[in-house]
């Protein structure tokens, strides 16, 4: 850790940029529950109650790229805090909003300072932290992620028994006194950077990666095969082909390519995204098996992740003592073959189970090896990278995990609907949840597979970062 930083005190420091983290994954579970009191008392229809959810993952995962570079840009503990006063903000109008549209326009708004705070806070460990303090942070990292989907779930139950409204206006105290503690704590820093900023990079990216997520969320309710989907797919692998053109001519480009260059970067994000589709699956239809075969209410479902929650919290906090010791693809290769071996178990659950047998033991050996996993795959793609390459990287690790996430959902949303023979994913028997399951176990599997990419290197305790120079003469063979 930096001299400056840690004489402001390095555990509020540190609290800081975990509790952003734990902020944004919280927001993205905690409306699911409440949803049913949103449509009643706005008066939303089904498909417009869906895009309480789709807003803010749309607004959050299009502009995660960009929310990085202008933290590099402008400053990353100005954008941090700028992010959480939009957050903040958002949250209010979101907690008072009158009619379906002020709510959903206020979701946009609330993902947009999502995409500010989150890829800038790890972009402040990954430039300010090393070697195993950095792995430490980021397990503790991945703990939060998994801990809030969690108890998300459970808080949004326990918020809604008073009204749906205390879901959005709990964030307004969290995000002050965040604020307070960043400008007090968080050192500012930000790269210095040559040439003018590139424009049409972050036209090309934002506008792509908002076209793919609005297509993959789409494909939950019309199906893959739909022009709904088929056209803005089509659009956004267009103009993400773009970007990486245009990425090879700009003077200062959003995402510089030789980033790629090490394999760390290219294979991490790829099992990043594969770790966090994993999480996504187990989550929804875990979920669903609660309360459509185990006919629990929302609050004991909610019950029903703090086992996990706790599970993954246990691996993720030890995570940098566990790839010290056994290294960092190992630990990686560990936790997915774990997380599999769990989602196989868990999606032979009976149609007539119970939750001691059929869900709570292999759902916490599943948050076990998911933890892990998760903490192992935020670590690799920072490994090596350049401090003033931290942003670039922070911002593709958030970018992958979420997009990542949401496509792996998607598709097995889309198997469990066909193996039910049902358009309709409201209502899905057990076995149709459980080659949902054996998909996400899958997912892990390719994940472990892509693993063995990583070179054998990853495995020492200690990594050097990739020096300027050897960057600069990297750029130069692209």
């Amino acid at each position: 850790m930096t001299e400056a930083a840690g004489r402001q005190g390095r555990g509020l420091f540190v609290g800081v940029l975990i509790g952003v983290q734990f902020m944004v994954s919280l927001d993205a579970t905690i409306v699911n529950v409440a949803l049913p009191s949103v449509q009643q008392d706005l008066g939303m229809t089904p498909a417009s109650l869906g895009w309480v959810v789709n807003a803010y993952a749309l607004s959050f995962g299009g502009l995660l790229l960009l929310g990085a570079r202008l933290g590099d840009t402008l400053g990353r503990r100005r954008v941090l805090v700028a992010g959480a006063t939009v957050f903040a903000l958002s949250s209010l109008w979101c907690g008072l909003a009158a009619g379906p549209g002020q709510l959903l326009a206020a979701r946009a708004v609330q993902g947009c300072g999502a995409a500010l705070m989150s890829p800038v806070a790890m972009a402040i460990v990954i430039a300010t932290l090393d070697g195993r303090e950095r792995h430490r942070v980021l397990g503790l990292w991945g703990a939060m992620s998994g801990l809030a989907g969690g108890l998300g779930m459970l808080a949004g139950g326990v918020l809604g028994l008073f009204s749906w409204r205390w879901n959005f206006l709990v964030n307004v105290p969290i995000c002050a006194i965040l604020v307070l503690l960043a400008l007090r704590r968080v050192p500012e820093s930000r790269v210095a950077r040559a040439g003018r900023p590139d424009v049409l990079g972050a036209l090309l990216s934002t506008t792509g990666l908002a076209l793919l997520v609005f297509a993959v969320v789409r494909t939950r309710e019309v199906g893959w095969g739909a022009p709904a989907t088929l056209v803005p797919l089509a659009l956004a692998v267009a103009l993400l082909t773009a970007f990486i053109l245009w990425q090879r001519r700009a003077s200062d480009p959003i995402v510089p390519l030789r980033i790629f260059q090490l394999r760390t970067v290219s294979v991490g994000n790829a099992v990043t995204a594969l770790t966090g589709g994993a999480g996504q699956v187990t989550y929804f239809f875990v979920t669903l098996y609660a309360q459509q075969v185990l006919d629990f209410s929302s609050l004991a479902s909610g019950l029903v992740f703090l086992p996990i929650s706790a599970a993954i919290f246990l691996t993720s906090t030890r995570a940098s003592g566990l790839i010290q010791f056994m290294g960092l693809r190992h630990s990686l290769m560990a936790g997915l073959a774990l997380s599999a071996v769990s989602l196989v178990w868990l999606a032979r659950t009976p149609p007539d189970g119970s939750y001691a047998p059929d869900l709570l033991i292999p759902s916490v050996l599943w948050g076990l090896g998911w933890g892990l996993a998760q903490a192992a795959s935020f670590i690799t793609p920072a490994r090596g990278v350049d401090p003033e390459l931290a942003g670039t990287a922070s911002g593709l690790i958030a970018t992958t995990y979420r997009v990542g996430g949401a496509a792996c959902l998607a598709v097995m949303i889309t198997i469990a609907a066909g193996r039910a023979g049902e358009a309709s994913t409201t209502v899905l028997a057990a076995p149709a949840m459980g080659h949902a399951l054996l998909g996400g176990a899958t997912v892990c599997l390719l994940g472990l597979l892509l693993t063995a990419l990583l070179p054998r290197d990853t495995d020492a305790p200690q990594g050097a970062p990739v020096s300027r120079a050897a960057t600069t003469s990297d750029s130069r063979q692209l």
